[in-house]
């Protein structure tokens, strides 16, 4: 979502930059009459500003075959659809994003101008506003477990494409963009159009959540999509981890497959040909040992898998998740998928981990239930969540 401020002389020329800068579908969330700031400007007229929105993928609906989490979908015949595109839904999130941004631009503000200025302090207490601002968005992101050599890039970015004179709202709604199209868009599980089993393969660390999250996509496709799914494990190593989920594809009925090596791997798949989706189980691995990064390198070569999702723990650490992105680095293609959101306070690590890796995030899970605890990664609520803490 890109939200930008315009400023003119009347209502007439605001919006005529508004439609010249974001097109027709642009959305208009806020009107009013500002003053500028600063001594020189007390005695001119007021200027009408306005807060416009546009979204960045107008083409991001939700589809059945493309996400994943009760918490994400609606059937699209039931939303009231507007004029330019968008629901009711999406207004609300809007509306409620900029709340959001208000409030957090407001305390910011509030915390770097405290305290009385006379008309000669004012314009020396605005220059120094103005560099104190980007040590405050630093704080705040290493904070929230950014990586300081990541945060002072972004803080370097954003310092580049300081303008004289911008607010701190303007600046924050520069961080919030450049935050949004750094994480960019998520990428879920896309099946195929020619009606073939789209394979797809679940890697990752021990005790990440591999089996569950398996479980919950599995359940979402085969109860809420009615699409026809095939399970297969080579996670023969923990008896715990078979049984876990012969359990789940007992209660929802569907066919689990067993496999002991990457030879079986291509007969499995081959059974689930009238299949539209294939979920492969991994063992947990540890990416300090080589021998067995070089056997899931096997694996995955073998099953020619369409899709890999590596699957990462919110409560990595910054030296862990280097380790890690280090020891995977021979996938060439991959998605990211975020676990156990819901037992980690900050959420600076998704910000190191696309930087780490330039890989695509998809989905995050929030809770052991299944089917419930797992939806497309939400970059509005993350970044509330990172931002919203400059408040704090």
């Amino acid at each position: 979502m890109k939200i930008k401020r315009y400023f003119g002389k009347d209502t007439q020329e605001a919006m005529m930059k508004v439609k010249m800068d974001l097109g027709n579908d642009a959305i208009i969330l806020n009107t009013r009459k500002v003053k500028k700031k600063g001594i020189f400007n007390i005695f001119k007229k007021p200027m009408v500003e306005v807060l416009a929105a546009v979204d960045e993928y107008p083409n991001s609906g939700s589809h059945g075959k493309d996400m994943v989490g009760t918490k994400n979908l609606s059937a699209p015949e039931t939303q009231v659809i507007r004029a330019n595109g968008y629901t009711n839904e999406k207004i609300r999130n809007l509306e409620n994003k900029i709340d959001s941004l208000e409030q957090m631009i407001k305390g910011i503000y509030e915390s770097i101008t405290t305290g009385n200025n006379t008309a000669e302090e004012l314009p020396k207490k605005m220059e120094k506003d103005e560099s104190h601002i980007f040590e405050v968005f630093y704080r705040n992101l290493v904070k929230n477990d950014v990586d300081p050599d990541f945060a002072t890039r972004i803080i370097n970015n954003l310092k580049s494409a300081y303008e004289s004179g911008e607010s701190v709202s303007d600046q924050v709604v520069k961080l919030y963009n450049l935050l949004a199209k750094l994480l960019d868009k998520p990428e879920v599980i896309q099946l195929k159009p020619d009606g073939k089993p789209t394979v797809v393969m679940f890697i990752g660390p021990t005790g990440v959540g591999k089996t569950t999250t398996l479980a919950k996509i599995a359940a979402n496709y085969s109860l809420n999509f009615k699409k026809k799914v095939g399970l297969i494990t080579t996670d023969t190593y923990r008896i715990a981890a078979v049984e876990q989920l012969k359990t789940y594809a007992e209660i929802l009925g569907l066919p689990l497959s067993i496999v002991y090596s990457p030879n079986e791997i291509v007969d499995a798949i081959a059974q689930y040909s009238d299949k539209d989706i294939v979920l492969i189980d991994t063992a947990g691995r540890s990416h300090n040992n080589k021998a067995q990064m070089e056997e899931i390198s096997a694996w995955i070569e073998a099953s020619r898998a369409d899709e890999v999702y590596l699957l990462v723990s919110m409560t990595t650490s910054n030296r862990n998740l280097r380790e890690l992105v280090k020891n995977y680095s021979f996938l060439k293609n991959y998605k990211i998928l975020l676990t156990k959101f819901d037992e980690s306070p900050v959420v600076g690590m998704i910000i190191n981990i696309r930087l780490l890796t330039g890989m695509k995030l998809s989905y995050i899970t929030t809770g052991q239930n299944v089917p419930d605890d797992i939806e497309v990664a939400d970059i509005d609520k993350i970044l509330r969540t990172l931002l919203g803490s400059l408040t704090q």
